[in-house]
């Protein structure tokens, strides 16, 4: 599945860019994420996702490899995890930040999401919806 969109935020790029790396905070904005630990600064990061997805209930422990594409402008997240009852889920998204006016920040992003096991047997319809909804 792929995904895209984006949003302007009332915000310097600087303090955007800067937000992506607080973790505590960036977290919450995760929807279902528990848990975040970090494993190299900036780097690498430790996820516990629980949430429900349709009917059917997710929890995933999963691995962010993060790299910096151009400082204060792009990231990539490339993000692996196994869900407990056997499913999996690959993740690949790009993440830009411009300025479009003085302090404010136009963020827009591409993701390609993969989904193994019941979850993406059962989950598609579900997931896609959950996705729009939250972006």
């Amino acid at each position: 599945m792929n995904f895209e969109g984006g949003l302007v935020i009332d915000r310097p790029p600087e303090e955007v860019w800067n937000f992506f790396w607080d973790v505590a905070r960036l977290s919450r904005c995760i929807p279902g994420c528990e848990r975040v630990e970090t494993l190299k600064e900036r780097e690498k990061y430790q996820l516990t996702i629980s949430d429900s997805v349709g009917p059917i209930r997710v929890n995933f422990e999963a691995c962010a490899d993060v790299s910096v594409v151009e400082a204060g402008k792009g990231i990539r997240v490339m993000l692996q995890g196994k869900d407990l009852k056997g499913g999996g889920l690959r993740q690949t998204m790009e993440i830009t930040l411009e300025e479009v006016a003085k302090s404010r920040t136009k963020v827009d992003f591409k993701a390609t999401v993969t989904v193994f096991g019941k979850l993406g047997t059962l989950g598609y319809p579900f997931i896609k919806k959950k996705a729009l909804e939250s972006s």
